[in-house]
Order: C-alpha cells, then sequence, then structure tokens
C-alpha cells in the first residue's frame, strides 16, 4: 500500500539543498525546527529500538544517542543517501526506502518501542494519517510511544489566523496537508493513545503519545 502523494513527494531533487534550507529558521516554515529535534532527543532518552519514519538526511536520528537499533525509512532514495554518509559508522542503524503506509504491513520485526517522524507525515492526507496511526497502534506493545513533530495548526480558527499572518504562504498552506493538531489527537486517543502536545513555533508542533 502507498500514500496517494507518494510519487510528488519523493524529495529526490531537493535533497541536495535540503540541510542548508531547514537551518534558515527566520522562514515560518522552518522556524523552531532545532528546538523541535531538541524535544524528539528528550522524549526519546529511554527509546532503545526506534523506527524513523521519513528519516530525509537522518538530521533526527543524529541527534538520539542511546537507542541499541534503528530502522530509517524513507522513499527518496537521494535522501537516504546523504543520511547514509552523514551517519556512517554507526551500525546500529539500518536504512529502508519504503512509503509509510507501506512500511509496517510488510516489516517483520516487533521489537520496536518508538515511532518518531519530523517534517514527513503532512505529505499524507487526513484519511491516510488515520491508517497510519492505526498500524502504529497495532504494531506498538503496551507502553510504546510515537514522537511526532510537524506542520501543524491548532484547529480551523488558527490555520485561518496563519493564512491572514502569511499570505506569502498561501501555495504551501494549499500544496501540503498540515495537520490539525486538535482532530488528530482526537483520532489517537480513540485509538487508546494518551498523547500531549507542545508547540515550537506558529507552525511546528510536537505530538508525543503512549499506548
Amino acid at each position: 500500500m502507498k500514500s496517494r502523494y507518494s510519487k510528488k513527494f519523493n524529495h529526490d531533487s531537493m535533497a541536495v539543498n535540503y540541510d542548508k534550507d531547514v537551518k534558515n529558521e527566520d522562514h515560518p516554515i522552518r522556524a523552531g525546527y532545532q528546538s523541535l529535534l531538541n524535544w524528539v532527543q528528550e522524549k526519546t532518552k529511554n527509546s532503545k529500538f526506534i523506527v524513523d519514519l521519513g528519516c530525509g538526511t537522518g538530521n533526527t536520528i543524529k541527534v538520539l544517542q542511546n537507542f541499541e537499533k534503528a530502522y530509517c525509512v524513507d522513499i527518496s532514495q537521494k535522501m537516504m543517501d546523504i543520511a547514509k554518509e552523514k551517519l556512517k559508522g554507526r551500525k546500529n542503524i539500518i536504512f529502508l526506502k519504503s512509503d509509510f503506509l507501506g512500511f509496517f504491513p510488510e516489516f517483520k520485526e516487533t521489537q520496536a518501542d518508538t515511532i518518531i517522524s519530523t517534517y514527513a507525515i503532512h505529505h499524507l492526507i487526513q484519511e491516510e494519517k488515520h491508517k497510519l496511526f492505526e498500524e502504529i497502534y497495532n504494531f506498538l506493545n503496551k507502553g510504546g510511544k510515537l514522537v511526532f513533530g510537524d506542520l501543524m495548526f491548532k484547529n480551523k480558527e488558527q490555520e485561518k489566523e496563519m493564512r491572514e499572518k502569511y499570505p506569502d504562504l498561501a501555495e504551501d498552506f494549499d500544496d501540503e496537508f498540515f495537520w490539525c493538531v486538535d482532530d488528530e489527537v482526537k483520532k489517537l486517543e480513540s485509538l487508546g493513545f494518551k498523547a500531549e502536545i507542545k508547540r515550537f513555533s506558529d507552525l511546528s508542533w510536537g505530538i508525543y503519545a503512549v499506548k
């Protein structure tokens, strides 16, 4: 199973400049980036086996140090090639080219206790996000956790405020599938997760949920 827009959001063409672009936190889309990565690091400090969905060039997994094993999953081979070079020497990291929705049905190991993702799941429409949440819930053991940081609106009212505040970003807002925090937390809790949220900038939020 693949997400509807997996080909569109294969970011091979962006790979070379990606790390330079994400450091520009003056841009509203990038604001809060490093703080969010630090938060992911804090929330995963006791994790042993991690799956990183949409690992990109490896910036998130790079800041995590204490895990025993990690699978880094991405649809972009060029992004993963950069990540492999960046993380060479770390033998406990395995790279897999896969779509988010196709990964869990094919994944044979069951020891992972933590699923992370940063700035990637906004490429899924809401129905696909919810399908992914269900897959993760069924995959994790009791006490397992997900740690997601991404581009989000708190609700429809805040989306309207952001559209008025950042009219130059209208194309970005329309082209991507920003999370609605309230809706997605409600879905996670309906599955049985206990969730908490944290805001890092106007557009960057974190969701931490435990099964």
